[in-house]
């Protein structure tokens, strides 16, 4: 078990690598755009951006990272900055549905023609062939994982999924804690469709620790928006209360049994499951935050005073 244990620190790391590959290409080549945001841009400009950026970096909290660092500089309204937030949630979902058309031949594709393209002496080739070659060691990362469960035991997997302390509580504590480390939801989920492919792990345990991977997402947006200025630092608490406000509202097993029945009834693919539910889950909560969006930046400001 300790040599597969290596192996798993080995792929996530790979898979890591994959995800800052695809972000330094994607970011190189739309940074400058960025740099033209208007300050008086409206609340929905905010969900547009929010979505465009995250499809483009690959992460919500890189994303949402960026926007605080932008606030140190531009003075964005906190509606504009919730609705990214919300948009970065939804959009880093859509990444995962790149990881269930992950394929042998499309590994090798984006391998070899994105290593020629960082050969070649031009910056946007570089960038291109570094997207392109990120998203072939995902590739690689999520095939080791998928062929590496079939070598741990079958009586262990079902140990660990039947044990009694894989409680609700326990699966969230775990998702966010698991994600806070590996500063990573999208390799969280990744992992999860890895151990769901032969629906190892039940959907309904993928549901919590997902709610839990949003959490602990949040540390990374904490991390960067310490000594920064008022909009910067109200920003990152946003995003912290919208992923815990939104796991408390879909932890109870009312909301998430329908939800993950709702979900197995439309495929029975477990890597397409937990992409679907985590679509969905953020999907709705985002809908509930743009419906209660002026209460919630009213919330925030009187919680989070300037000092």
């Amino acid at each position: 078990m300790f040599s597969i244990l290596i192996y798993i620190i080995v792929y996530i790391s790979l898979f890591l690598f994959g995800i800052t590959l695809m972000r330094v290409g994607f970011k190189g080549l739309v940074f400058d755009h960025l740099k033209n945001i208007n300050p008086k841009m409206s609340s929905m400009n905010g969900f547009l951006i929010g979505l465009v950026v995250t499809l483009l970096l690959q992460s919500s909290s890189a994303s949402i990272a960026l926007l605080v660092i932008f606030l140190a500089t531009i003075k964005l309204s906190i509606p504009f900055a919730v609705c990214y937030i919300i948009a970065a949630n939804i959009a880093t979902t859509f990444t995962a549905q790149l990881f269930v058309w992950n394929d042998v031949h499309l590994m090798f594709i984006c391998l070899i023609i994105g290593l020629v393209l960082l050969f070649l002496p031009y910056a946007k080739s570089v960038l291109i062939g570094s997207i392109l070659f990120g998203l072939g060691v995902i590739f690689s990362a999520l095939y080791g994982l998928e062929n590496l469960v079939h070598s741990i035991p079958t009586e262990k997997i079902d140990q660990f999924v039947h044990s009694p302390s894989n409680t609700r509580t326990n699966l969230t504590i775990f998702g966010t804690l698991f994600t806070a480390i590996i500063q990573s939801s999208t390799a969280a989920v990744g992992m999860l469709m890895a151990f769901s492919h032969d629906g190892l792990v039940p959907l309904f345990q993928s549901y919590y620790i997902i709610l839990g991977a949003n959490i602990g997402t949040c540390v990374t947006v904490l991390l960067v928006a310490i000594g920064q200025p008022y909009h910067s630092r109200i920003t990152a608490y946003a995003h912290v209360w919208i992923n815990v406000i939104g796991a408390i509202i879909a932890f109870p097993y009312f909301i998430s049994h329908p939800l993950t029945e709702m979900i197995i009834s439309l495929t029975s693919n477990g890597e397409q499951q937990v992409v679907l539910i985590s679509i969905l889950y953020n999907v709705l909560i985002g809908i509930i935050f743009l419906i209660f969006l002026k209460p919630f930046c009213k919330f925030l400001t009187l919680i989070h005073r300037p000092y």
